[in-house]
């Protein structure tokens, strides 16, 4: 089961079109945006999940915005170490119909 809360998806370690169909999914219910979101190893995933969800399902598709950060996570050892982040914000674009005139 993919991950997602509100208008989040979580990549992990599921094939990239899981989470290409997830984000659909969101936006054919009515999201105006979708954050992708991703840690680590997986960030690479989510970059290949934006760039299939432009270039195959949604041509009007813009990137809102693009966060990067780290967090500080405790390892099984005991150590503590760094992880990077990455949040893209998709958004449609709005179509307008053309203004007719009579």
């Amino acid at each position: 089961m993919i991950s997602y809360q509100g208008n989040m998806v979580r990549i992990g370690r599921k094939p990239v079109i899981s989470y290409v169909v997830a984000c659909v999914t969101l936006f054919n219910s009515g999201k105006e945006e979708v954050m992708v979101r991703a840690r680590g190893r997986s960030i690479p995933k989510a970059v290949e999940t934006v760039g299939m969800l432009k270039k195959s399902f949604f041509k009007g598709l813009s990137i809102r915005s693009i966060n990067i950060g780290s967090e500080d996570i405790k390892r099984l050892n005991g150590r503590g170490a760094s992880i990077s982040t990455i949040e893209i914000t998709l958004a449609r674009k709005e179509v307008t119909a053309p203004k007719v005139t009579l």
